[in-house]
C-alpha cells in the first residue's frame, strides 16, 4: 500500500515474532506465512483519497479471525513488514519478541518477549513485563522500561537538545554504553545499574537503584559535581579526586561490639583507589565535584554500592 513518508504504521497480534525494516520505498508491505488474511485499514480522514496514506493500521487474522474482522489484536502468527525509513511505527504483541530497525520513531509494547530496537532516528519508547529491551545506534528521545527483564543501551545521541533518556526496570539489571542525551535518569528496585562513557557538557545523571551497586565509568578527564545518597552499610568508592563541598557533621555512634569510646568514633569510608578519605559513620550523603564540575551526577543506592572508575 503505497503512503506518506512519515506515516504512522500500527501493528498488533496476540502471539507472534515480529519484524519491521525501514527502506527507502514510500510504501507498506506486509508478509506473513502464518496469517490467513493481511488487510490494510486507513484511519487518517484525507479531503483527497489519492493521497498516500498517513495513518495505517496493518490487521492481521489468522483462520480463526477472517470471520470476525473487527477482533483486532487477536492474530497468532509471525509478521514481517516494511515501511518508510522515515515512518513511526506502533508495534505490539503479548507473547513474542519485536525487532524494528531505521525508521524514524517507534512504539513497542510486548508482554512476554525481547525488544531490539536499532537506528531509530526522532524517539523510542518501549516496554516488556516479561522480557528485556535492546537499544542500539539511535538518537531522540528515548523512554524504556522493563519489569522482568534487563535494559541494555549502545551508542545514543540526541536528535535536538531537548531530547531525554529515561529507563527503569523492576528486576533487571541496567547497561548504558554511549548515551549522550543532556538528560540521563535510570531506576531499578532489583539489579545493577552501570553507565560507561563520556558525560554530556552541562547534562544531568539521575540514578536510583533500591538494592543493588550503581557503577559509573567514564573517561579520565570526566568533570561532575556528585550528589549522593548511600546507605550506612555501603561505600561510595571512587577513582577520581574529589573535593567535597561540605563539612562532615559530628560523629554519631555506630553499632558495633567495641567499647562505648572507640564506637563513639566509627567511620564509614569514602575511599580513592589512590587514598582512603574517612568521613563520620552517620554521614548518608556526600556533595562533592571533580573538576569544573561540568556535570551534575545524583545517585542513590540504598542496598549497594556506589563506584565511580576511570576508563
Amino acid at each position: 500500500m503505497p503512503v506518506d513518508p512519515r506515516a504512522t504504521v500500527t501493528l498488533c497480534v496476540a502471539s507472534g515474532i515480529l519484524k519491521v525494516h525501514g527502506s527507502d520505498k514510500n510504501e507498506v508491505h506486509v508478509r506473513s506465512s502464518g496469517a490467513a488474511k493481511i488487510d490494510f485499514r486507513r484511519i487518517d480522514k484525507p479531503k483527497d483519497d489519492s493521497r498516500p496514506a498517513t495513518r495505517v493500521d496493518v490487521m492481521v487474522f489468522d483462520k480463526s479471525g477472517v470471520s470476525n474482522p473487527r477482533r483486532d489484536c487477536q492474530a497468532f502468527a509471525d509478521v514481517d513488514m516494511d515501511v518508510p525509513a522515515g515512518a513511526t511505527v506502533q508495534i505490539q504483541t503479548r507473547d513474542g519478541d519485536i525487532t524494528i530497525a531505521g525508521v524514524s520513531g517507534a512504539y513497542a509494547g510486548s508482554q512476554n518477549g525481547d525488544i531490539t530496537i536499532e537506528r531509530a532516528t526522532r524517539f523510542v519508547e518501549a516496554g516488556s513485563v516479561g522480557g528485556s529491551i535492546y537499544l542500539r545506534n539511535s538518537s531522540g528521545r528515548i523512554n524504556l522500561s522493563s519489569a522482568g527483564g534487563e535494559v541494555q543501551v549502545v551508542n545514543v545521541r540526541p536528535a535536538t537538545g531537548d531530547d531525554t533518556f529515561e529507563v527503569g526496570t523492576v528486576s533487571g539489571d541496567i547497561q548504558l554504553n554511549q548515551v549522550s542525551n543532556p538528560k540521563v535518569t535510570a531506576k531499578t528496585v532489583n539489579g545493577r545499574l552501570i553507565m560507561t562513557g563520556p558525560l554530556a557538557k552541562s547534562g544531568y545523571y539521575g540514578f536510583t537503584n533500591m538494592t543493588g551497586d550503581v557503577v559509573l565509568a567514564l573517561p579520565q578527564d570526566a568533570s561532575f559535581q556528585l550528589n549522593a545518597k548511600v546507605s550506612e552499610k555501603h561505600d561510595i568508592i571512587s577513582d577520581f579526586e574529589l573535593t567535597y563541598l561540605n563539612e562532615p557533621p559530628a560523629p554519631a555512634p555506630a553499632r558495633s561490639s567495641r567499647s562505648p569510646e572507640a564506637r563513639s568514633k566509627a567511620p564509614v569510608v569514602v575511599e580513592r583507589r589512590s587514598t582512603t578519605v574517612v568521613v563520620p559513620y552517620s554521614l548518608r550523603r556526600v556533595n562533592a565535584v571533580c573538576g569544573s564540575g561540568d556535570a551534575t551526577i545524583s545517585v542513590a543506592s540504598f542496598g549497594g554500592t556506589i563506584r565511580i572508575r576511570k576508563i
